[in-house]
């Protein structure tokens, strides 16, 4: 069996179609073999994601000079540049959510998806429900997983009466409820790709693994079999995208279990470029910072490459993060060194961190670009939101905000421009934006005043 709903292999596959081995069920990517041959052609889902920058950004670094279609990539952006038709740099955008007399980072970071205001206790109240969520609640029906939230680091402890959950947690599943946030890709591996059974009619998460995510068997062992008989039904589009995302599962296994499995060329599709162990043996979290985004930002890529979510949310850095970035040059305090006071040496710090960060996102936008889709790639079917809640860093603000738009939005942007708003839009119209593309209409959101129809 290989769909979950009694089809054999010389079936058409289905659309939910996974792999079966010995307790796992392994999620496949979108097929076009799904599609009866009597049916008209459907389009791939929609993903939503939003990757969130910590304590701000040196501005006249980030925002290009001029608008419109010509505009130059500055220093910071510069690494996005090979993604200038699937990019809309966006200025002017204002989150007055996030305003606070004291503290301007936890509001930052617990307000930013919310649209409204977090309240100052110590225990975590958010405005509200975060826009992630509410496109959860409604994508989320469609996957085995309705949103995925991420990040690389835990949060610190607040300050002036706030609480320090609000520094680390962007998602809400209500004022009340942050959705918890996962940092350790093996976990989160394991969670995906081994810890769940599929049954038919729904999916179901069981206990298929060791709950220290051990990775002791490949998970393609457990389905080679499974796999090979797949593959032989399959047509030569197909049978690549099946070949593409087995070898990318292989590659992030051998990344996260030190290069101890599997052993290459097991299904007979080829190595990626970077599979090198991550992190050694044991240890729980990778100790090269770029390696751990990377894990995990390739990890989401597989998710959304195997639908089995169509949310996310990803923080590159808590607020008031104080992470040292010594590989690149940047060996002080990020939060430190936000609070620059014009000096040319944290400037240059800040700037080297910002870049290294675009540099980060413009990696998982080139995976997203080779892997095939539907008449385009996997690119054209994502909406992602990139910026942060902060503007300046030495002055908390939360106006001309460093916002960007990445994707084809399934045909429904038009890429290769920066388009500055020319007065303080709210960043809320944005996300009502976003959800309407996604299939999720909203009136309104937190303190927005409708669509952004530059986009389209």
């Amino acid at each position: 069996m290989i769909d979950g709903v009694g089809h054999s292999a010389s079936a058409l596959v289905s659309r939910r179609a996974v792999l079966r081995g010995v307790g796992v069920a392994l999620a496949l990517p979108w097929l076009e073999s799904a599609e009866p041959a009597s049916a008209a052609p459907s389009k791939p889902p929609l993903r939503l994601g939003f990757f969130y920058l910590p304590n701000g950004v040196v501005m006249d670094r980030w925002k290009p000079t001029t608008t419109g279609s010509d505009f130059a990539f500055t220093q910071i952006l510069k690494p996005l540049e090979p993604f200038r038709s699937r990019l809309l740099v966006l200025s002017d955008l204002a989150a007055d959510h996030c305003e606070a007399r004291v503290a301007g980072h936890e509001n930052a970071g617990g307000g930013f998806l919310v649209g409204a205001t977090c309240a100052r206790s110590e225990e975590p109240k958010a405005g509200g429900i975060s826009v992630d969520q509410l496109a959860a609640r409604v994508l989320g029906e469609q996957t085995p997983v309705d949103c995925l939230t991420l990040g690389v680091e835990s949060g610190g402890r607040g300050e002036f009466g706030y609480s320090g959950t609000y520094l680390s947690h962007l998602s809400w599943r209500s004022p009340t409820s942050p959705a918890p946030v996962e940092i350790n890709p093996r976990q989160l591996f394991t969670r995906l790709f081994r810890g769940w059974r599929a049954r038919s009619p729904a999916q179901e998460r069981s206990a298929a693994q060791p709950a220290d995510g051990s990775l002791d068997r490949s998970v393609l062992d457990l389905v080679r079999e499974d796999a090979w008989s797949l593959r032989r039904t399959l047509g030569t589009r197909d049978r690549e995208k099946l070949d593409d995302y087995l070898d990318g599962l292989r590659t992030i296994e051998r990344r996260i279990a030190g290069g101890g499995v599997p052993e290459p060329d097991r299904l007979g599709v080829g190595e990626l470029a970077d599979a090198a162990p991550a992190f050694p043996q044991g240890q729980d979290l990778p100790p090269v910072y770029a390696d751990h985004v990377n894990l995990m930002l390739d990890i989401l890529v597989l998710a959304f490459q195997a639908d089995i979510t169509r949310v996310a949310t990803f923080m590159f850095g808590s607020e008031k993060s104080d992470r040292a970035y010594p590989e690149i040059g940047a060996p002080g305090s990020h939060h430190s060194t936000s609070h620059h006071g014009n000096k040319p040496e944290n400037l240059s710090a800040l700037t080297l961190i910002n870049t290294h960060h675009a540099s980060l996102f413009a990696r998982m936008l080139a995976r997203l670009q080779q892997i095939k889709e539907g008449d385009g790639t996997l690119l054209d079917q994502v909406v992602f939101c990139y910026g942060g809640g902060i503007s300046d860093g030495a002055w908390h603000n939360h106006n001309n905000l460093p916002i960007l738009l990445a994707g084809g939005g399934g045909g429904t942007l038009k890429g290769g421009r920066h388009i500055a708003f020319g007065r303080k839009t709210p960043l809320c119209n944005l996300y009502l934006d976003m959800l309407a593309r996604c299939g999720v209409s909203l009136d309104r959101f937190g303190d927005s005043t409708g669509r952004l129809a530059q986009l389209a």
